[in-house]
């Protein structure tokens, strides 16, 4: 028989599913803009904190100083470098088809091989490549890929100005409110206290190692090496920078994947002093510091395996794009809890 309270419950979940999922579509356009204003509110917690407390206690008027912050700092240079980004990825796609075409980046190709060993180059497991087309090809599709991911955002103006406005709106109310929501977003989920504490903990823990020894050490080593390509002369030191940023967040080579062969380049069009300049100072404030600041940035709280770590952001950027770098390790932290919340309360001894 149904019974009344099972009726209810019945009507009750329905029309909450329909009104949960109608709330989800009015969200879905702002998502992005909703998404990094958590993850920026998160990343500068500690600072609320302080900002709060110099305030005594008042929220309203610490959050729209931690937001005109976060505009003026963060999000506004943030925009300004991937326009530089987005125009510097157009220019090198448009320099790499002519030079396809012209045979301009052949010649190069070769001055750049003259300073490797023709021996390596010569070894009859390269034979049938056509190493030179592969090169000039794949730095046609990596500046295509970019430009075509950050150009048509940028046009958008009135799409970036909207999404703006919402991440802004958005920042003020999750500085001020933003753990209380947070509090109630976990009081609505049926666990034990325990594993509550136990998800929040993991949560934290890997939050704070993916931003702080990953993400953070990743964007420093792509602004050290920008910086270093400009110094040195190397074209499209803008692009190559955010491309070493990309590169940095892999457990192999890394940021080295664009210094080193910069400094080839550099080697290979005469500028012999450039090129061993970078090489030091890729060596020397790029690659070094990464040894021992991930250690104590990281720490050992987060405790997550390095091949899965590797998987869960690369896995991250290709499904969710930059915000996976985050999402992504957090999947598969937060799967492992489960997994163990499952193992103590359905797993046989």
């Amino acid at each position: 028989m149904i019974t009344r309270p099972n009726f209810f419950a019945v009507v009750f979940f329905a029309f909450f599913l329909i009104l949960l999922y109608q709330m989800l579509s009015i969200l879905a356009p702002f998502s992005s803009a909703l998404l990094w204003a958590a993850i920026l509110t998160l990343a500068l917690h500690p600072l609320n904190e302080r900002v709060l407390s110099v305030f005594k206690g008042r929220a309203g008027l610490a959050a729209f100083v931690m937001t005109i912050f976060t505009m003026l700092v963060i999000i506004v240079p943030s925009i300004i470098l991937l326009a530089l980004c987005a125009s510097q990825a157009i220019g090198l796609y448009e320099f790499a088809s002519g030079g396809f075409q012209s045979s301009r980046l052949f010649e190069l190709w070769n001055n750049y091989t003259s300073s490797l060993s023709s021996e390596l180059l010569a070894h009859p497991a390269l034979a049938g490549i056509d190493i030179k087309g592969l090169v000039v090809k794949g730095i046609s599709e990596v500046s295509s890929t970019l430009a075509g991911q950050i150009g048509p955002l940028l046009k958008n103006t009135l799409l970036l100005a909207i999404n703006l406005v919402v991440m802004l709106i958005a920042l003020f109310f999750f500085f001020k409110n933003g753990e209380s929501y947070y509090r109630s977003v976990m009081g609505l989920i049926p666990f034990t206290q325990e594993h509550k504490q136990a998800i929040e903990q993991k949560i934290h823990d890997t939050f704070t190692a993916v931003l702080n020894g990953i993400f953070l050490i990743a964007l420093i080593q792509g602004i050290i090496t920008g910086i270093g390509l400009a110094l040195f002369k190397v074209p499209y030191a803008i692009f190559w920078g955010f491309l070493a940023t990309v590169l940095a967040l892999l457990p192999v080579g890394g940021a080295a994947l664009v210094w080193v062969p910069g400094a080839l380049y550099l080697f290979s069009t005469g500028a012999s002093t450039y090129g061993i300049g970078l090489i030091l100072w890729g060596l020397i404030l790029v690659t070094l510091p990464d040894n021992f600041l991930k250690p104590v940035l990281i720490g050992r709280k987060a405790n997550i395996p390095p091949f899965f770590l590797f998987i869960g952001i690369l896995g991250g950027l290709k499904v969710y794009g930059m915000l996976g770098i985050l999402f992504g390790p957090l999947v598969v932290t937060l799967l492992t809890v489960f997994i163990q919340i499952y193992q103590e309360e359905f797993g046989t001894q």
